[in-house]
């Protein structure tokens, strides 16, 4: 009763999502620096004075950009001094010549936006785009947090939100609170940590760890997301995040600790911040019993669940997310820690695992090889984070 009930939640969510919303797919090309920090934007007019959204692109590369199914028109540019800001002299391009386009009319799924440094090849720019912050246009239907200071007791991070996550992950991002949280005002004298929590959870798991920071040296920073999402998105929203608050406050170091799935998500997010030189900064990375190679119940549950949980696609272990995972390394120098657990304190299944994770996909080749600490721990998944081995481990890594 309590399985249908959560699949009929999450039936309706997934309707409301394809009912009041569309998604505008292309690709942004150049013949400029590939590692140039491009973005594109989505307006409701010409001129710029309506911006419905953007993104910040890891070079050329595809994009997808979900609003409500009106005419649109994309605008892209080469933004060369990083402030999220389009100027005049900075190379940019339209798609479709500056037309709109009209998901009811017409193909809005291969869009090219291509940007030149030649203007004679471009109809005339958005006047009124020039010097308009665009951080104060991320979506502030969906109210995303970006540098939102909250506390770990808030209710955007109880279990019950964490639940409406997986189960109705639109109505997740419409209640807000999807974004990276700081956990105090921003203080340039202190180095960033940021914490990815995993599948059905949420920041909260991480306060036995966050407890243990050194408060004089370090602050958090929380990846808050609906972990019913697909990879993918939740990735490119965490590197979204990440780069517009690196714009905002131009941070020289940060950490990344990640659990369970937060792993894929966070190394998907830093793929995207290598393939777009963006990851100077990135000081260090720690993964804790993350399903390197998938979960096998993913796959059964795309196979016989009557709705299928969109991340369970990203989650099967033949998945082009988990497959491609590694097909992209780790940025030069940032080393990675690998923590896994060992402890069966489940009845269920013969194969070794955390009793949620097995060893094999927490302790895959390729995620052995890329790491420079490999440690394991007697402890079930969860319990792992509240270990005091591992936070002193934590620690140390960051030092």
């Amino acid at each position: 009763m309590l399985a249908g009930c959560a699949f009929s939640k999450l039936e309706k969510d997934l309707e409301k999502i394809e009912s009041v919303t569309h998604i505008f797919a292309g690709e942004l090309r150049t013949d400029l620096d590939p590692t140039d920090p491009f973005v594109v934007i989505a307006m409701r007019d010409s001129d710029g004075e309506h911006i419905a959204a953007f993104r910040i692109m890891a070079g050329p590369e595809p994009f997808e950009i979900r609003i409500e199914p009106s005419p649109t028109f994309f605008f892209g540019f080469d933004d060369l001094n990083k402030d999220l800001r389009f100027q005049a002299n900075e190379p940019y391009g339209w798609a479709a010549d500056a037309r709109a386009l009209d998901p009811a009319k017409e193909n809005t799924g291969n869009i090219i936006v291509a940007v030149t440094a030649d203007p004679n090849d471009q109809p005339a720019y958005p006047k009124k785009l020039v010097g308009e912050p665009l951080e104060d246009h991320f979506r502030d239907d969906l109210r995303f947090s970006v540098g939102t200071v909250s506390s770990l007791d808030s209710p955007l991070f109880s279990e019950e939100h964490a639940k409406k996550g997986l189960w109705q992950p639109f109505q997740f991002l419409e209640d807000g609170g999807t974004g990276i949280h700081f956990l105090e005002p921003y203080d340039p004298e202190k180095v960033p940590v940021l914490f990815v929590h995993g599948i059905l959870d949420s920041p909260l798991r991480f306060a036995p760890l966050i407890e243990h920071l050194d408060q004089s040296r370090y602050q958090a920073w929380v990846y808050s997301y609906p972990s019913g999402i697909r990879l993918s998105f939740l990735a490119g929203g965490m590197y979204q995040f990440l780069e517009m608050l690196h714009r905002i406050y131009a941070f020289d170091e940060l950490h990344v600790v990640a659990h369970s799935m937060g792993g894929l998500v966070s190394r998907g997010g830093i793929n995207r911040c290598t393939r777009s030189n963006s990851c100077k900064y990135l000081r260090t990375y720690t993964t804790i019993s993350t399903p390197w190679n998938g979960v096998a119940s993913a796959a059964s549950g795309v196979k016989w669940a009557p709705t299928v949980v969109p991340v369970w696609l990203d989650l099967d272990p033949t998945s082009e997310y988990v497959t491609t995972l590694f097909d992209t390394p780790l940025p030069d120098g940032l080393p990675h820690q690998l923590l896994f657990g060992f402890r069966q304190d489940s009845f269920f299944g013969s194969e070794s695992s955390d009793g949620t994770i097995t060893l094999s996909s927490q302790l895959r080749m390729e995620a052995q090889v890329q790491a420079q600490t490999l440690r394991g721990y007697d402890e079930g998944h969860v319990s792992i984070l509240t270990n005091e081995s591992v936070a002193d481990r934590v620690n140390q890594f960051l030092q």
